[in-house]
């Protein structure tokens, strides 16, 4: 997830580059035809928007895959139960999670963690985000169009008496703003931003309204602490022995008075929980399935989101009234017909219980919940990245769809400065001409070569330096000093009794080292190669030295495979012709290793009579210091004699790699001029960088030449980031 947010924002990155540079290339003083008017990266704004939309898509699958507990939601309107069932699941009391049968009770959300610790953390709101997420709301409710900027200003506000508005829900919100207001003084020094932690024996206050007493004994001077709270966070011990990585979110009840307050509901479950358990209880006024119930229901449905399987994410929880069991009986009758179209669990699962026994509830609702939580979220983050890849790949296809139509653009004004196509075609025919004269002459310089009779004295030179310094190397104890290799072999031949156990690896080593050091011909090698790319190069200098840079032969052709690529019209078969020429390797172990590893055989212990045919053992010596005298004496020899082998064996060779060259500049110069789409490549990188070429006949090329690389570079980066987008 984390991967696809990357590369999501790398293409909205690109897309802002790309509009740029358009506008950059719409600016351009030559461009005269009605298209460039009209240049413009189509539903930029719609595409970036979506883009906006696929990220946050990410993010919150990302977040909900890393998230380490199953989050269940708990909601219901007031005087449902809703609190009493949480008391049940978390284990926490009324001065923490408080329930009553009155007014509503619970004021602000809380987020509840199984824990081995007790702790409870709230999230402050700034004056701010109090007065933008809790009084702009309820102005907005109370249609006042004006909202206080600052605390000062809220303090001195002049709201209309309450008690003279008509409409109850206008009037309700009225009284609450004053409330709000009159109370300031109880809230204002913890409008800090930020956490706090409180006691739990102090937590009531921060998360819950006043009682009824509190209201009548303080009037309307009550302190109301939790309007300065945006969450509060409860970590404790659950009373289920064998819970683990389960948190409850107790949100504030629907059906609460405070203006948007079902919205705020939906915020606080959206994406972040797994399951919603919503808490329904039988009473005279409720004991059936109410348009609250359907609204509520339509909610969580939204909350949902991209889980499509409703059955696996929302449940009721009948609070059961024993002492009026026929309400229960009507409740879950009315459920039945109207949630579930007369079959049970058909759309929902309805658990039943009663909420006060915590046994009944880990029983009847806790267990099949998370039972049923086991297999249903595998399927839910399925449906979740599966619904993303959608929509992933239909703003792909969007933004494809964009870049084509963009191209069509692009092509109706690509000649602004009106330059006859007979003009520019002739050009790139004698370009072409004049390359292949060029290139042609140095291959026949190339096959000459072979057949000189004069030798390639730098080959020799190489070989008879790599030859000197094995026999010095060997000379000098194989690298050891010769005491301290016959003091070696002679601890070994007393050790081990036999020349063997010495000997054998020993020869070995050296038989590596030779071809090592005899590998030091991959030096000469690299400098043949320098020399033909500078050769190359020097024949393109002479008729685009403008796209070569100042480098070397290397570097120089490098920038012009650049500029084959990346020109307003690309030229890829000429760019892929250049970059095979400087893909060419030279190496000892692959060229010539394979020709002279015979030479080498004789430096092993075992080794085929000439005659008899039959493995023998070539060394066997006295077990004394004589004996690893004489065990160096036939080793050096050995080693002598197979790097002369070797040495005589490359000199051999020594046409070898002026044939490779020879065979590679004569397939780039084919390649390069007799290719299918070489004639139409050199025209059209002669449009391109007419002006790079012939500096003195198209003038402002060159400016127009890199405002279209800026806007093809842009589209081929963004083509690049869609191919691997999920």
């Amino acid at each position: 997830m984390q991967q696809e947010v990357a590369r999501w924002q790398a293409i909205d990155d690109h897309l802002d580059e790309l509009q740029n540079a358009v506008t950059e290339l719409k600016a351009y003083a030559y461009l005269e035809s009605e298209a460039a008017h009209e240049l413009a990266v189509p539903r930029l704004a719609e595409l970036r928007l979506r883009i906006a939309q696929i990220i946050e898509t990410y993010r919150v699958l990302g977040a909900r895959f890393a998230r380490g507990t199953i989050n269940i939601g708990v909601s219901g309107a007031a005087r449902m139960g809703k609190s009493t069932l949480l008391q049940a699941i978390s284990g926490l009391g009324d001065d923490q999670i408080p329930a009553g049968d009155g007014i509503p009770v619970t004021a602000v959300r809380s987020r509840i963690f199984h824990s081995t610790v007790r702790r409870a953390e709230l999230r402050m709101h700034t004056p701010d985000s109090f007065l933008s997420e809790v009084i702009a709301p309820h102005h907005a409710e109370a249609a006042i169009p004006q909202v206080p900027r600052t605390i000062e200003e809220f303090r001195s506000w002049r709201y209309p008496p309450a008690d003279e508005e008509s409409d109850s829900e206008i009037r309700s919100v009225l009284v609450r703003l004053r409330e709000c207001q009159t109370s300031l003084p109880s809230y204002e020094d913890l409008l800090t931003g930020g956490t706090r932690d409180v006691e739990f024996s102090e937590l009531r206050q921060y998360v819950a309204y006043p009682t009824s007493e509190e209201q009548e004994r303080h009037g309307g001077r009550v302190a109301r602490p939790y309007l300065a709270v945006r969450e509060a966070r409860i970590d404790c011990p659950f009373p289920h022995e064998d819970v683990a990585n389960l948190a409850v979110i107790d949100l504030p009840g629907l059906g609460d008075l405070s203006p948007d307050a079902e919205g705020r509901h939906v915020d606080g479950l959206r994406n972040e929980v797994d399951a919603v358990l919503l808490v329904k209880r039988a009473a005279e006024t409720s004991s059936f399935w109410g348009k609250a119930d359907v609204k509520a229901m339509k909610l969580l449905d939204t909350v949902r989101g991209f889980i499509r399987s409703e059955g696996e994410f929302a449940f009721i929880v009948v609070n059961r009234n024993d002492l009026r069991p026929k309400l229960d009986e009507d409740l879950r009758g009315d459920i039945l017909r109207n949630v579930n179209g007369g079959r049970d669990g058909r759309h929902v699962t309805v658990f039943e219980t009663d909420v006060r026994d915590r046994l009944r509830v880990r029983a009847e609702v806790l267990g099949p919940l998370l039972r049923r939580l086991a297999t249903g979220l595998p399927k839910m983050d399925a449906e979740g990245l599966a619904w993303a890849g959608e929509q992933a790949r239909a703003v792909s296809s969007g933004i494809s769809a964009a870049l084509r139509d963009l191209s069509g653009l692009l092509k109706t004004v690509r000649d602004p400065n009106g330059v006859p196509e007979e003009v520019l075609e002739a050009k790139a025919d004698h370009l072409r001409s004049a390359l292949a004269r060029r290139l042609s002459r140095l291959v026949g310089e190339l096959t000459a070569g072979l057949y000189d009779d004069a030798p390639d004295e730098s080959f020799i030179t190489a070989v008879e330096t790599a030859y000197e310094d094995v026999l010095k190397w060997a000379a000098d104890g194989f690298g050891l000093g010769t005491d301290e290799w016959r003091h070696r072999a002679l601890d070994v031949l007393i050790t081990e009794r036999n020349a063997a156990a010495f000997a054998g690896p020993e020869l070995n080593r050296i038989r590596l080292e030779i071809s090592k050091r005899f590998g030091a011909l991959d030096d000469f090698f690299s400098a043949k190669l320098s020399d033909m790319w500078d050769r190359v190069a020097a024949i393109f200098r002479e008729h685009c030295g403008a796209l070569l840079g100042d480098g070397d032969g290397k570097e120089s052709l490098e920038h012009l495979t650049k500029a084959f690529s990346e020109s307003a019209q690309p030229c890829p078969t000429l760019a892929r012709s250049v970059d095979a020429l400087l893909d060419v390797r030279l190496e000892y172990r692959t060229l010539l290793y394979p020709r002279v590893r015979a030479d080498l055989g004789g430096l092993n212990l075992q080794v085929r009579h000439p005659q008899a045919g039959e493995q023998i053992q070539q060394i066997a010596v006295e077990l004394t210091e004589e004996g690893a005298e004489d065990l160096y004496r036939i080793i050096s020899g050995l080693a002598e004699q197979a790097a002369y082998r070797t040495r005589k064996s490359l000199l051999g060779e020594r046409v070898t790699p002026s044939v490779v060259i020879q065979a590679v500049v004569e397939q780039f110069e084919d390649a390069l001029i007799r290719s299918g789409a070489s004639v139409q490549e050199f025209r059209r990188f002669v449009r391109s960088y007419r002006n790079e070429l012939w500096p003195d006949e198209f003038r402002g090329i060159d400016e127009a030449n890199a405002r279209y690389a800026r806007v093809t570079r842009a589209i081929a980066a963004i083509d690049k980031e869609l191919q691997g987008a999920a």
